[in-house]
């Protein structure tokens, strides 16, 4: 009988011991959602039609990879200026868990941006960046996928900026958008 209830002393400390009382990355996106001061916009990358998109094989594995993407938005203006650093200090504590792994850094004119990942190097199941910039606020954004590899969704990155993926199909779903 000592044994049980010790066993069940021990079973109920280490359930303790897991749970996180913090909030996850996901609930902040949820909890913000409907929130004014916010933008929040959701994609699934089955929203988009890919056979009208010239991709190379390794783009089209990269895109192919990626499920949903997750945008939120705080665009400074004079009435949430107030919330700006205190929600920018509740991402940073998210993001500073140790699921998550820093792939990059970076920043120029006065807006500062992180990368991060879960999962592993070669096989990323989530991708997070989070840039913020004291005269326009803060946009953290969310890529949900399966095995998503660093190195095609660089290349499909790459396409994009340079013009050679055609985007529209972003850019109708997100064009009644204003975040200036």
């Amino acid at each position: 009988m000592k044994n049980i209830i010790k066993l069940i002393g021990v079973t109920c400390v280490m359930l303790l011991m897991s749970c996180n009382n913090g909030t996850s990355l996901q609930k902040y996106f949820v909890d913000h959602q409907g929130d004014a001061d916010f933008v929040a916009v959701d994609l699934a990358t089955s929203l988009l039609d890919t056979k009208k998109v010239d991709l190379s094989a390794e783009e089209r594995e990269a895109l192919e990879s990626i499920k949903k993407v997750n945008f939120l938005a705080l665009p400074l203006k004079d009435k949430s200026k107030a919330r700006y650093d205190e929600e920018k200090t509740a991402i940073n504590t998210i993001l500073s868990s140790e699921k998550y792994e820093t792939l990059m850094r970076f920043g120029s004119n006065g807006t500062k941006a992180v990368l991060k990942f879960q999962g592993d190097e070669d096989n990323i199941d989530e991708m997070i960046v989070f840039a913020s910039n004291q005269e326009k606020g803060l946009a953290l954004i969310r890529v949900l996928g399966d095995d998503m590899k660093p190195e095609n969704v660089a290349k499909l990155m790459n396409a994009i900026d340079k013009g050679d993926v055609n985007i529209d199909a972003f850019k109708n779903i997100l064009g009644e958008i204003d975040i200036d």
